[in-house]
């Protein structure tokens, strides 16, 4: 008999987590003893990006109708006065009782061997699930407020697994909840090779303005443009770099609610003809192909994908020593850039180092190469199964 699993998502917008959650259908879909059910929030078509990309034979429910969600987003666009905000809030609030009384109904009526909550976005509802639960961890709770951490330490009971994605995460998450350690489990995310190389190769989503960018030579930041990215410090370690003499220009990838401050510094720094805010590529690995190096200067991450994406094209990562991931995935700077969180002047020096000495990137790439091995779904296939 089939292995009947939930997983849920709150949404699959464009993100690191649900690049990961597609990888994982991607591979689950074909595994025959398992039934899949993929629960899904937020229910607006054209925000969740990668749903072309479910497998067919997987079942997608979704907790909210269209309607709702289209009528809060527009609550949440129009908070301009007092009664605004307060009908945003009374929306968010009923939102809340509609969910809790949707989970419990749902999983009564439905009978699951293990649910998987993989944003870890069902905390507030575990009490109304009675199947094992697998809490999916994606990033770092160092930082956290204690009000935050008091909060996880009550959840993360219902919890009979917390899948960590990192060692440095698993080495943090035992050291501040010693009660959970014998139910953490690391799990590295897994990388589907042979797709994220064909999508580099594969220019069908290409226009003009597309060619033009990428005759250029440049380096590329991919990500949400959220504080946490830290995407206006890049831009003034751009400024430096080119103060030093380079030719390349800095693309950046992705959207979020911080654009208007990158955009700022980018003016600021008289930069409008070198750093260009490309927005969200549904395809962005031709672009991550082409870089020169892959930029990054997150304050705080989990197991950035990412990484392991741009070195599968075959593209150097330098990036800041944030918690968590960084260090391991470039094997302590031996398979890329690994700076001192921080530490702008040692990423400029870093970069110009790594264009400017051959025998130093040949190295670095042949460090990558080895690593890249440990994030195949053959790789964590086996740990995988032990939460089935």
């Amino acid at each position: 008999m089939k292995k009947k699993i939930a997983i849920y998502n709150g949404q699959l917008y464009m993100g690191g987590i649900e690049r990961v959650l597609i990888n994982y259908l991607e591979k689950l879909s074909k595994e025959s003893e398992l039934d899949i059910t993929l629960i899904i929030k937020q229910n607006i078509p054209e925000d969740n990006v990668f749903l072309p990309e479910v497998p067919k034979n997987i079942k997608i429910v979704y907790v909210k109708s269209e309607e709702m969600c289209r009528r809060t987003d527009q609550l949440r666009k129009d908070k301009k006065n007092i009664i605004s905000r307060l009908q945003y809030q009374w929306a968010l609030f009923y939102e809340r009782i509609v969910m809790k009384q949707w989970v419990k109904s749902f999983f009564e009526e439905n009978r699951f061997d293990v649910v998987i909550d993989f944003d870890m976005s069902l905390m507030k509802y575990l009490d109304c699930i009675k199947a094992p639960i697998v809490g999916w961890l994606h990033y770092t709770l160092k930082g956290r407020k204690t009000k935050k951490i008091d909060l996880y330490r009550k959840t993360f009971k219902n919890y009979r697994n917390i899948v960590v994605i990192c060692d440095d995460m698993k080495k943090e998450l035992e050291e501040i909840f010693p009660e959970y350690a014998e139910k953490t489990v690391r799990i590295y995310n897994p990388m589907d090779f042979d797709i994220i190389k064909a999508k580099a190769e594969d220019y069908s989503d290409i226009t003009l303005e597309d060619e033009k960018f990428l005759k250029e030579d440049f380096f590329i930041a991919v990500s949400r443009l959220v504080g946490v990215k830290n995407r206006v410090g890049l831009v003034e370690i751009y400024g430096e770099l080119k103060k030093k003499g380079i030719k390349e220009k800095l693309y950046i990838l992705g959207e979020g609610e911080d654009r208007t401050n990158i955009e700022r510094k980018i003016k600021e720094l008289n930069l409008e003809d070198d750093v260009v805010l490309l927005g969200q590529k549904k395809n962005p690995f031709p672009y991550m192909k082409a870089a020169k190096m892959f930029l990054h200067t997150s304050m705080g991450e989990g197991l950035p994908t990412v990484f392991i994406e741009a070195m599968l094209c075959d593209t150097i990562v330098v990036a800041y020593d944030c918690p968590t991931g960084p260090r391991e995935i470039l094997e302590d700077g031996k398979a890329g850039g690994l700076i001192p969180l921080g530490d702008q002047k040692t990423f400029e020096k870093i970069v110009v180092n790594i264009l400017n000495d051959k025998n130093l990137e040949d190295s670095i790439k042949s460090e990558m190469y080895k690593k890249m091995d440990e994030f195949t779904y053959e790789y964590i296939r086996k740990d995988l199964f032990k939460l089935f």
